[in-house]
């Protein structure tokens, strides 16, 4: 690590991974002075009392890679497509998108919003290309990938040991351009003991807040990203970037995890994110993924027994979405990983089985785990302690480039603390003493707890739902505008949280005409009460459904005649009449209608329960 470095100014504490400040020639401050034969540096910031004042010096200390970065020819095209006018000489349709990624984030995320002012200037580059930095991924959904141009990026591997070993390993791919891998870096943002953000570091694409790739915070959470292409992206939204370094400045594990699946972004992404062992217990990890346009998240975390392994590549593993790249390069990926990692732990340490798997070069696609495109490799050994990174060779057969110990990492700013586990219900936790002058939580007021639990109902029926639509867009889309209104009343007051949630099943039994509605779903609160289940609208959905397989099943030409007579429609209303004005109980609505008909066809009642699939079945 760099040297710290005292002056009166805030702004000359900046220094690079050689212990040169800030005020230092450009070429010490991290300037591109040509090829680099170790990889990328670490540039250390501070301590500073706000993110502006970091991003600033993160600017001066990065200023000659920031500049040489946005003068290359992936940026330049980027850049020139986002300002281009229109015919009329007014803002194109993609500046107006990029105008309106910018505000809506700005407006989300102030903090970070100021940190790219500073940077900006720091630099001395046009804050709007900071910003486009920073939406990279975004932007470049906008714009539209060529088929011919689509690669494959990141790799992530965690591995569980015994007690507290777990081993997480991350290759950064992004391009086999030298130029990009002469000017990525790490920089590291120290927190003053009255700064108002928590201290962080992680790898940088040059102009870049951290929180895109490999980064970890003073709070004992890190994460990576793996780059997702989704067939479609929102014109406005979020960016995956700021939502990721949001959920760094989290308190716990179960606000990080919110912050990441809140609604409304642009893209969506993938996010590993890793909690370190803390006051005894055990480290955790879970993988988040979230659609953008389809506004839904899936969660799934890393086994407790020995030998667990969590890997995701470049596609959507959980979400029922998909993928604009080929599908076949991650899959190729994972199956080498799980080749390798069959017998994991083995003999020689869970970081020698994660490190074989970073080094990996044998899959039967264009885009192993390890190759040109490789930029920096990362391994966590959680029990021990230590982030070790590789550049410019295979991770494991090379010493490491770093090699960092988490404890003591950053000299100030907020200390980890340990959480209560969380393994599918959100854990209410009190604000602490020193944050008391802030609002609470969101998910102490419990609107996030109740969104994540609607979530979790999402993700269990969706699959359902998309069985029985053939439309699955249409399908999924309807699912989460449930969730929608649900939540939108539960703001406003009018439900509670459970009373939410059974009232979704009963929706989503509706959307799929299950009858009864309450089947399989006993105990308290199971229900919402008699007269909310029992509706004569959901009896004519059953009805229907039961004329459906009547249709399916007609067996003569009198029975065609029958079916289609208005006798039969009528016959379905008056049965709904009578269970409206409580003639008929609304589970016996079925038995009357099948009696009826079975008199209209001469037949029993038997007959009629016999002849094709239950009703009940979907």
């Amino acid at each position: 690590l760099a040297p710290r470095h005292s002056s009166p100014s805030p702004l000359a504490s900046a220094t690079a991974a050689d212990g040169s400040v800030a005020a230092a020639p450009p070429a010490a401050m991290g300037g591109h002075t040509g090829s680099t034969t170790l990889g990328p540096p670490l540039l250390c910031v501070g301590p500073c009392r706000s993110l502006r004042e970091a991003g600033e010096l993160h600017g001066r200390a990065a200023a000659g890679r920031i500049r040489a970065f946005l003068e290359a020819e992936e940026m330049v095209r980027t850049r020139s497509f986002f300002a281009e006018l229109g015919p009329d000489g007014l803002p194109s349709a993609a500046s107006a998108a990029f105008a309106e990624l910018r505000a809506d984030n700005a407006v989300a995320f102030p903090e970070s919003a100021l940190e790219i002012e500073g940077i900006a200037e720091g630099a001395g580059v046009p804050v709007l290309d900071i910003w486009m930095v920073n939406l990279l991924c975004e932007v470049q959904a906008l714009k539209g990938l060529p088929i011919g141009k689509r690669a494959e990026h990141c790799s992530d591997v965690i591995l569980r040991g015994e007690a507290d070993d777990l081993w997480h390993g991350h290759n950064e791919d992004y391009t086999d351009d030298p130029l990009w891998h002469d000017l990525v870096y790490f920089v590291k943002y120290e927190a003053s003991s009255d700064a108002n953000f928590t201290p962080v570091m992680g790898f940088c694409y040059p102009g870049m807040i951290p929180g895109f790739a490999m980064t970890w915070g003073g709070n004992g959470l890190m994460l990576t990203q793996n780059s997702l292409f989704p067939p479609a992206v929102n014109r406005r939204g979020l960016g995956c970037t700021f939502v990721a370094r949001c959920a760094l400045e989290a308190e716990t594990m179960e606000v990080a995890l919110l912050q990441l699946m809140r609604p409304g972004q642009a893209l969506g992404m993938s996010v590993n994110l890793i909690e370190l062992p803390t006051d005894g217990k055990s480290p955790r990890a879970c993988n988040v993924e979230v659609h953008g346009v389809a506004g839904t998240a899936a969660l799934q975390w890393l086994g407790d027994p020995l030998g667990s392994t969590l890997m995701h590549f470049n596609v959507y593993s959980n979400l029922a979405a998909g993928n604009a790249n080929n599908p076949r390069n991650s899959a190729a990926r994972h199956a080498r990983a799980s080749t390798l990692l069959l017998a994991a732990p083995s003999r020689n340490g869970g970081a020698a089985d994660v490190l074989s798997v970073l080094a990996d070069s044998r899959t039967n696609t264009a885009f192993p785990i390890f190759g040109p495109t490789t930029m920096a490799s990362w391994l966590l050994d959680a029990r021990a302690g230590v982030v070790s990174v590789w550049a410019r060779s295979r991770p494991g057969q090379a010493p490491p480039l770093h090699r960092w110990e988490v404890d003591g990492f950053f000299g100030g700013g907020r200390k980890s603390r340990s959480v209560a586990p969380f393994r599918g219900d959100v854990v209410r936790t009190a604000p602490e003493a020193s944050l008391s002058s802030r609002p609470p939580l969101a998910l102490q007021r419990g609107v996030h707890r109740a969104d994540l639990r609607l979530r979790q109902e999402v993700g269990r029926g969706v699959a359902k739902a998309l069985q029985s639509r053939r439309d699955c867009a249409a399908a999924m889309a309807e699912v989460n505008a449930m969730r929608k209104d649900l939540l939108q009343q539960i703001k406003l007051g009018t439900l509670g949280e459970e009373a939410a949630v059974q009232a979704f099943r009963l929706k989503f039994d509706r959307l799929l005409q299950v009858w009864p509605l309450d089947q399989g779903r006993g105990g308290a609160g199971g229900s919402t009460g008699a007269e909310d289940r029992v509706k004569a609208h959901e009896v004519d959905l059953m009805l229907r459904k039961e004329l459906g397989r009547l249709l399916r099943a007609k067996t003569s030409a009198e029975d065609n005649e029958l079916l289609q007579s208005a006798v039969l429609v009528e016959l379905r209303r008056d049965v709904v009449r009578r269970v409206r004005v409580g003639e008929v109980p609304p589970e016996g609505a079925l038995a009357v209608f099948r009696v009826t008909v079975a008199q209209l066809r001469g037949r029993g009642p038997e007959d009629e329960e016999s002849e094709g699939e239950p009703t009940t079945c979907r």
